[in-house]
C-alpha cells in the first residue's frame, strides 16, 4: 500500500525511501547544520542537511542535491562514510551518511536556517540531549573521534 512521502506498507511492516545525510566539517573543525521546524515534535531541530534519494540517483548525487536545495551551498564531490539502518521493529528505513569536499558557502536561498557550528559544541549538545537526530549524532560522534585519534 503506497503512502504519501513515498512510504509504503509492506508485509506490516512501514518501508521509508533511502535518504541521504551530508557532512561537511571546514578545515577551522566546524560543521555544518540546518536548523528545521520540525511539526510532529514541536520543536526546532540541527540536523545535518539531507533527503530522499530519488530512484537511480546515486547515493553522492542525492547528497550533492539535498545539500544544495536545503542550504544553498555547493559541493563537487564526496564519500559514502556509512550507512544506519534508523530501525530494525516495525520500519526499514536505511539513511547513508554522505562526506562532501570542496564546498562553497551559500550564494543563494537556502530552504533552511545554515549553522556554522565548531565540532567541540556539537559534541556538547549531543552529550547534552539537544542534537537528537540519529544520523546527526553518529557523523558528530564519528568526526569527533576522528579528530582525537588525529591528536
Amino acid at each position: 500500500m503506497e503512502l504519501p512521502d513515498g512510504l509504503r506498507l509492506d508485509g506490516g511492516r512501514l518501508v521509508f525511501p533511502e535518504s541521504v545525510c551530508v557532512l561537511h566539517l571546514t578545515d577551522a573543525g566546524e560543521i555544518l547544520l540546518v536548523r528545521q521546524e520540525r511539526t510532529t515534535h514541536r520543536r526546532s531541530t540541527l540536523e545535518l542537511p539531507g533527503g530522499k534519494v530519488r530512484e537511480g540517483e546515486h547515493l553522492v548525487e542525492a547528497a550533492l542535491r539535498e545539500l544544495s536545495e536545503e542550504s544553498g551551498c555547493v559541493a563537487h564531490d564526496g564519500e559514502e562514510l556509512l550507512t544506519l539502518d534508523m530501525d530494525f521493529s516495525v520500519s526499514v528505513h536505511r539513511t547513508h551518511l554522505v562526506r562532501v569536499h570542496k564546498l562553497v558557502p551559500s550564494q543563494g536561498s537556502a530552504e533552511f536556517g545554515l549553522v556554522w557550528m565548531p565540532l567541540e559544541e556539537a559534541h556538547h549538545l549531543v552529550l547534552g540531549g539537544e542534537i537528537t537526530h540519529a544520523p546527526t549524532v553518529a557523523a558528530i560522534l564519528l568526526q569527533s573521534r576522528s579528530r582525537q585519534d588525529e591528536e
